[in-house]
């Protein structure tokens, strides 16, 4: 008899060239959301509206980050937490505690100054620039559920069960909170809020070799956005837009696009239409490095410099898209060259490895890197008794 064999038994898993695709769109979301500032009085009801669905998708990026994560974990080789540990170390701990550094010298020098007690509780706080709150969460699903990556499938779908109810439990608590101040900076640093996508990721990584699953919940996932768009939309006419990620509709809305998004990704990557996924893809392998230096380098110094005082100051629109692609390009092409220009630097202060030395090689993420998969063992037969 041939017992059966899966992912739970062998990390029979090849690599998904659609998280290439995915982490390039996730990461332009996530330099948008930053470029948002506060709308004017005067800012037309049509733009403010406009800011307010755009953001609806763009607040799926970090989910989806989370749930790559995850789901590359639930599929690396096997090792003791030490040497996972000294991993992540290099690949994402060493350069995000060097971008801290330069984030919290750029605060002192150009805004705060050093004596400011704000900017080192700020620092304390994984706060110094508001992007790193994700790594911070990200570490502790790592140590948390190490543990987990040789449960079964059955195991993994009940721990991403418990983590949808608690997820779901704390943005509804948080949706009908003030968040703000401390209590805002805590509330984007809480796992609660966000331990469903790590989970369900690592649930998806053991239960399935593809992504091809997602596929058959395109139709039935995009009609159910619809209607938490539609729901969004009317609540937020009627008593106001929710703060960020703490809104019911926004937490469903993004769960949802676990599904949804990887589906579109791959059945475009199945069509006439792949050529046009090229780019992302290429993203894709430099979003931990901008994710690292977009702010307050970017999005803060650059754009100060290059669009704020321009001609779009008086239009928000204007000014809000302007600050993006400002910073977008800036950011991305300063990455790029340090990939090409000093890839030992790189590779350590920025998570940028190239796969190949001497060649126009691909580059990948240290922090969403593609893991070095065993290989499966042939399935046993009579004769192995």
């Amino acid at each position: 008899m041939t017992p059966r064999t899966g992912p739970t038994q062998s990390a029979a898993l090849g690599r998904l060239p659609e998280l290439d695709i995915l982490r390039g769109a996730a990461i332009v979301a996530v330099v948008y959301l930053h470029a948002y500032f506060s709308p004017w009085d005067v800012t037309s009801h049509r733009e403010k509206t406009a800011m307010h669905v755009i953001h609806l998708f763009a607040h799926g990026a970090v989910p989806m980050f989370l749930f790559i994560s995850g789901l590359l974990m639930a599929r690396e080789r096997p090792a003791p937490f030490g040497d996972f540990a000294r991993k992540k170390w290099l690949r994402i701990g060493l350069p995000l505690a060097v971008w801290m550094v330069a984030a919290l010298v750029y605060r002192a020098w150009h805004v705060d100054g050093w004596g400011d007690g704000t900017l080192w509780k700020d620092f304390a706080l994984f706060n110094v620039s508001g992007q790193f709150y994700y790594l911070f969460v990200l570490a502790l699903f790592y140590a948390a559920f190490f543990p987990a990556r040789g449960w079964s499938q059955r195991r993994l779908a009940w721990l991403a069960a418990a983590a949808f109810a608690a997820n779901l439990a704390t943005i509804a608590w948080y949706s009908e909170s003030t968040i703000a101040g401390d209590f805002a900076t805590l509330a984007y640093r809480n796992p609660l809020t966000w331990a469903f996508f790590f989970t369900f990721g690592m649930y998806a990584g053991r239960r399935w070799e593809s992504l091809e699953w997602t596929r058959r919940w395109l139709w039935p996932g995009l009609a159910a956005m619809a209607a938490l768009a539609a729901l969004y939309y009317v609540r937020g006419e009627r008593s106001g837009y929710p703060v960020s990620y703490f809104s019911v509709e926004v937490f469903l809305f993004s769960c949802i696009g676990l599904a949804v998004y990887p589906a579109i990704v791959t059945s475009l990557a199945q069509s006439a239409l792949r050529p046009a996924l090229a780019p992302l893809r290429a993203l894709g392998g430099y979003a931990f490095a901008i994710y690292l230096v977009h702010m307050p380098f970017f999005i803060g110094f650059a754009t100060g410099e290059l669009v704020s005082e321009s001609h779009l100051q008086d239009d928000y629109w204007q000014l809000m898209n302007g600050i993006f692609i400002a910073g977008f390009v800036t950011a991305t092409a300063a990455v790029v060259a340090l990939g090409w220009l000093w890839p030992w630097g790189a590779r350590m202060f920025l998570g940028i490895e190239p796969q190949r030395r001497g060649r126009r090689a691909r580059v990948r993420s240290g922090l969403f890197e593609k893991p070095r998969i065993a290989q499966p063992r042939p399935p046993m037969t009579s004769a192995d008794g």
